[in-house]
């Protein structure tokens, strides 16, 4: 019994020793400085992708029409600082509860547009 104890020991100290773990660089995708980014055409085709699945009856609604108006409404937009935007984090982060993780070019395509000044364009 103490050698069978002492060998799952070992073994758990070896395998646990045997780990490693790999830091994944994340993806940044740059778009061009001259390219006005769209809300209309680029950003709410993202919401309807991946956010009004859970996103049309709750806060913030995000279906055609609606989502402009309920993220500036709502606050979840700060053109001052784009990167603490209450939708810019929840997106970055990963949305407890999203089956849709946002790519590296929709994350781009949603911070430029903030960064523009978030325009219903």
């Amino acid at each position: 019994m103490k050698k069978s104890f002492l060998l799952i020991i070992g073994f758990i100290l070896l395998s646990i020793s045997a780990c490693e773990y790999k830091y994944i660089e994340p993806v940044v995708i740059e778009l061009p400085e001259d390219e006005v980014i769209s809300f209309v055409e680029q950003v709410e085709p993202i919401f309807q992708d991946k956010c009004v699945g859970c996103h049309a009856s709750t806060n913030p609604v995000l279906t055609t029409g609606n989502a402009y108006d309920n993220l500036i409404n709502g606050n979840y937009i700060d053109t001052v600082a784009p990167t603490s935007s209450a939708l810019y984090e929840k997106v970055n982060e990963g949305h407890p509860g999203g089956s849709n993780v946002f790519n590296a070019t929709e994350l781009a395509i949603l911070l430029k547009w903030i960064q523009e000044g978030a325009q219903n364009n």
